[in-house]
């Protein structure tokens, strides 16, 4: 352990120490790869658990999971002070403690509290919500915290302090009491720095600070309209609440003549961005390797530029960053040697679709025009001089970016990955082979080329401005007072922008919870983070004293005892056991007393059918008994892909079944998937004809063999006749004009007509559901997912409509259920039940249906009503999310399905080819390549603490017995095991505790 003395000191935990056991495979192709798909592991938190009281403890100290069983059939699981109440849905009946308390329900961190008399003062909630509100009174305002947040809100402002805040302890509240109190002690507001993770929670900070200090009398009545700015800069009289990547923008703009920028960058935000600067690098480093060879088939020595080197280097970059004056030469050479003129490059494309217009539209049309120039000239002189040479063919054998960014998504993509990767971890392109290393330039060069910047480059550009000393000591003179909030997420980067604004200083509040960082993918360094902090401020010593403090936010008010108990035994996986300086930040979290208790169920389902019929089912219970909305209830899922597999699909048909709306967060929802925007396309024109867009949707992608020019001759049918004229019966004429289209199209688009007309046909014959089937086995079974992977739920050859299963299919088969559980939908002509034969008006409503709730299910940030539906009985829509998503967030009653191994945790994949090469280059990333597995797994499980402390009443983990998919039993494991983060205790086959997955 690092010298220096510490001032807080929380109880250690007990570390746990497993028995080796199986668990650990990997997913995909990743894995079979590396080798890790039958690896043991030894961090399962089974009933033969042993813990200790921490590194160096003796035998006798040693303890194990306890069961015990109490009343109503609840049993309970104990480890040390660790009490959780819980039932199994195999073996115990439904506890009578689980109906919820008359009223409503679950007592409400705010009506917990003890209202205490304070004088008639101003009194503001320390709960987390966000709609707090400010009771006015006479007397001089106060802000109500408990006993802990009180102390470390007045804390000595001027040394560094460092708050290890809990889920659900108020650690937002917290911050913006210690702003208000900075602000009583003197300290004009605009000196003061705030900086949060997200640009919600920055604006969130904004508008409770506002109130804080408005209750506090600390801004006059005239200013309460500053609070609405949009979050446009700081406002008038307050502190500086904004990200880090807000800030730094604003610093570039101030300083960026400084980093040889002429004019201020703009920001290039969005992926779709990033992916077409990524194509235009691709195209400039192919273009400049066909300009090197350019000039060695005319013999051309290139002109040494500053800064470049011209020997031979084979992992010297690709790229050249300025290619005009060289391809300059070229092109004169070439007129002097082959007569080479533009004339001979490729002709424009005067009947082109204009572009729409961006941020660099007009810049890449002209790289791209130049490439295309240049490529011209290149195959000119290759015919001309190369081939005689016998060199290498460019356009034949390319440049092979597949080998360095192999994957399962295309090129461009991967190589977008691995840009995002190597930039938020602050890794210089000389630290990568050669043509990861062109690429990170090429990308590089664009971007600066078209005068933009990403995110990463507006943390470095500002780390390379505060180097300077001048700028450095303005700016702290600006901000001498910083206030961090969530620093578990902070990457290397905007780690060195704390240390910079504040090493010897130490005027720097930072508040996060080590448990809760969940976004190492995105270059989050947590653990360095926390050992930085602590070593630079906390305990370094000055004049024999400690630098620093650490405080910690133990009292959780959002959930009950049983939720918080399971989450600090999931807690002892968050930490390295061996880092005694991290074991530090695992203070753990205590209930309010007194709260209202009931029991985690864990359900152990056999299939994920049977699992979304029990989440739907109590779902649908605990809305109807009017305990909470809709918008109260949530399905946390660790991912929303799963390569081609969809954990959420089987519950989204469930809940349309049952009629409960939802919305969907960190992906798209099943309904708005391609395959789902094609049967709905077809059920339109099968519903109507006169519908063109569905028209043409289905003929370009359902129809066979006619390509872009086949669609616009018939797009061109009928031109002449007076009248509109549908696209359905142009592409009847085209049909049968003999001349008109390849005798291989009008064969696809006649089959195509048919068997819309078949459909047609069928009405009054055979039900809905029949034809449903009949559309996916004809169509959209062929059709592959959005994810590259094989065909999902395609049929044997030969199979007809019945007894064939998708999970796109039944959705819309579910869809269809909902529909006719819904009277008021099918009234009049449309009339009828699941069994009686279709007609037109039912498809009508059918395709009304499916329209409503695949919009319904797009999470646009405002609760959509259904209309006149079944749905409108529920207030809100239940919330399916990612684990990411869900962070910060909190709901009354929380499921967590699919709780196994290989998908919560997800399995380890290895290194990065890149970084297998990385770790011949530089010794520390062979080191970190050595610890990838355990810190992987270490995330997983911050990603479990984060999903189960999302509950606030009911906590309902879904165990599978069998995996959801065939490919997964072969890849990972024949045997379906929970989650390592789920004690088996609470998992198993008898009241003893002995658990079927260590028998087997």
């Amino acid at each position: 352990m690092r010298k220096g003395r510490v001032l807080f000191r929380p109880k250690v935990e007990p570390s746990v120490r497993q028995t080796a056991r199986g668990g650990v495979r990997g997913r995909g192709r990743g894995s079979r790869g590396s080798g890790n798909s039958k690896r043991k592991h030894d961090s399962h938190l089974d009933s033969n658990v042993e813990t200790s009281d921490g590194p160096g403890s003796s035998p006798a100290a040693e303890s194990k999971f306890k069961l015990s069983q109490g009343q109503n059939g609840v049993r309970q699981l104990t480890l040390n002070e660790y009490v959780v109440s819980f039932t199994n849905s195999k073996h115990d009946v439904k506890p009578k403690a689980e109906a919820a308390p008359a009223g409503n329900g679950f007592v409400s961190a705010r009506s917990l509290q003890v209202k205490k008399e304070t004088g008639g003062a101003i009194v503001i909630d320390s709960d987390e919500s966000s709609d707090e509100v400010a009771v006015v009174s006479e007397t001089k305002p106060v802000i109500r915290l408990d006993p802990a947040q009180e102390r470390i809100s007045k804390a000595d402002f001027n040394r560094p302090l460092l708050i290890v805040a809990g889920a659900g302890s108020g650690k937002t509240a917290t911050l913006c009491a210690r702003v208000i109190e900075l602000i009583k002690s003197g300290v004009t507001p605009e000196k003061i720095l705030v900086i949060t993770f997200t640009n919600k929670a920055a604006e969130e900070l904004k508008q409770r600070i506002f109130r804080y200090m408005q209750a506090s009398g600390l801004v006059k009545s005239d200013e309460s309209g500053n609070a609405a700015n949009g979050g446009r800069g700081p406002m008038r009289g307050m502190p500086y609440a904004s990200t880090f990547h807000s800030w730094c923008y604003g610093i570039i703009m101030r300083f960026h003549s400084r980093l040889g920028w002429r004019r201020c960058p703009l920001v290039a935000a969005t992926e779709a961005e990033h992916k077409k600067l990524m194509f235009v690098a691709r195209e400039q480093l192919e273009d400049c390797v066909r300009l090197v060879q350019c000039e060695q088939m005319l013999d051309i020595k290139p002109v040494q530029t500053a800064g470049m080197d011209v020997k031979p280097d084979p992992e010297q970059s690709l790229y050249i960053h300025e290619t005009e004056e060289r391809w300059g030469e070229v092109l004169r050479r070439a007129k002097e040697t082959t007569g080479f003129t533009l004339d001979q490059g490729p002709e424009n494309e005067k009947d082109a679709k204009p572009a729409k217009r961006g941020k660099f539209t007009e810049k890449a049309k002209a790289a791209s025009r130049h490439v295309s120039l240049m490529q011209a000239l290149y195959h000119h002189l290759y015919a001309a001089i190369g081939e005689g040479q016998r060199l290498a063919n460019l356009e034949t054998n390319p440049v092979h970016f597949a080998d360095a960014f192999p994957g399962r998504k295309d090129v461009t993509t991967e190589m977008l990955g691995f840009m995002y990767r190597a930039k938020s971890k602050g890794y210089a392109s000389t630290q990568f082979p050669q043509l990861e290393r062109s690429v990170l330039d090429a990308y590089n060069g664009v971007m600066r080329r078209f005068g933009l910047v990403d995110f990463d480059d507006l943390l470095d550009m500002t780390n390379q401005l505060l180097d300077d000393p001048g700028i450095l000591q303005e700016i702290r003179g600006r901000f001498p007072y910083l206030l961090v909030d969530e620093f578990q997420d902070f990457n290397q980067q905007q780690t060195q922008l704390v240390m910079k604004l504040q090493d010897g200083v130490g005027r720097v509040t930072a508040v996060g919870d080590l448990k809760q960082s969940i976004f190492e993918f995105r270059g989050a360094t947590c653990e360095q983070n926390y050992s930085i902090f602590l070593e630079r401020f906390v305990d370094a010593q000055v004049e024999g004293k400690a630098l620093g403090t650490m405080e910690s936010l133990t009292t959780n008010y959002r959930s009950h005892k049983s939720i918080v108990d399971l989450s600090n035994i999931l807690a002892l996986e968050t930490v390295d056991a061996k880092d005694a300086q991290l074991r530090r930040l695992l203070t753990p979290s205590a209930a309010v007393a007194g709260a209202p208790e009931v029991p985690v169920t864990v359900w152990e389902s056999k299939s994920v059918h049977d699992e979304a019929a029990v989440i739907s089912a109590r779902i649908k219970e605990v809305l109807d008994k009017g305990d909470c909305t809709a918008s109260d209830v949530a399905v946390i899922s660790r991912c929303l892909n799963f390569g081609a597999y969809r954990p959420t699909g089987a519950i989204e048909s469930a809940l349309l079944r049952k009629g409960i709306p939802f919305v969907v967060r960190g992906g798209r929802s099943a309904l708005k998937s391609r395959r789902m925007q094609l049967f709905m396309a077809a059920v339109r024109l099968i519903a109507n004809p006169d519908d063109d867009i569905a028209a043409d949707f289905c003929m370009s992608e359902l129809v066979k063999n006619i390509g872009a020019v086949g669609m616009r001759k018939v797009h061109e049918q009928g031109a002449g006749r007076l009248g509109r004229t549908s696209l359905f019966d142009k592409m009847v004429l085209a049909s049968t004009s003999p001349t008109l289209l390849p005798k291989n199209a009008r064969a696809g688009l006649s089959a195509f007509l048919g068997d819309v007309d078949k459909w047609r046909r069928q009405m009054g014959q055979q039900t809905l559901a029949y034809i449903i089937k009949d559309i996916f086995v004809q169509y959209i079974f062929g059709v592959e997912s959005e994810s590259d992977e094989d065909k999902v739920g395609k049929p044997p050859a030969g199979a007809g409509a019945d007894g064939v299963e998708d999970s796109v299919m039944d959705m819309c088969l579910a869809i269809l259920d909902s529909l006719y559980e819904t009277p008021e939908l099918l009234a009049g002509e449309a009339a009828g039940t699941r069994d009686s034969p279709c007609t037109l008006a039912q498809l009508q409503a059918y395709s009304s249906h499916l329209c409503l709730l695949s919009t319904a299910a797009e999470d646009t940030g405002r609760l959509k009503k259904a209309a006149t539906t079944q749905r409108a009985q529920y207030e809100g829509a239940v919330v399916i999310s990612t684990v990411h998503q869900a962070k910060g967030l909190e709901w009354k009653h929380v499921f967590v399905n699919h709780f196994i191994e290989n998908m919560f945790p997800m399995g380890f994949r290895g290194v990065s080819k890149a970084d297998k090469v990385r770790e011949q280059l530089d010794r520390r990333v062979a080191e970190q390549n050595a610890r990838a597995e355990a810190l992987h797994f270490r995330e997983e499980s911050r990603l479990g603490y984060v999903a189960i402390t999302r509950a606030k009443v009911g906590l309902y983990i879904s165990v599978l017995e069998e995996y959801p998919m065939a490919w997964m039993a072969r890849i990972f494991d024949s045997q379906c095991r929970a989650s390592r983060f789920l004690p088996d205790i609470m998992c198993s086959d008898s009241q003893t505790g002995a658990s079927k997955r260590r028998r087997a």
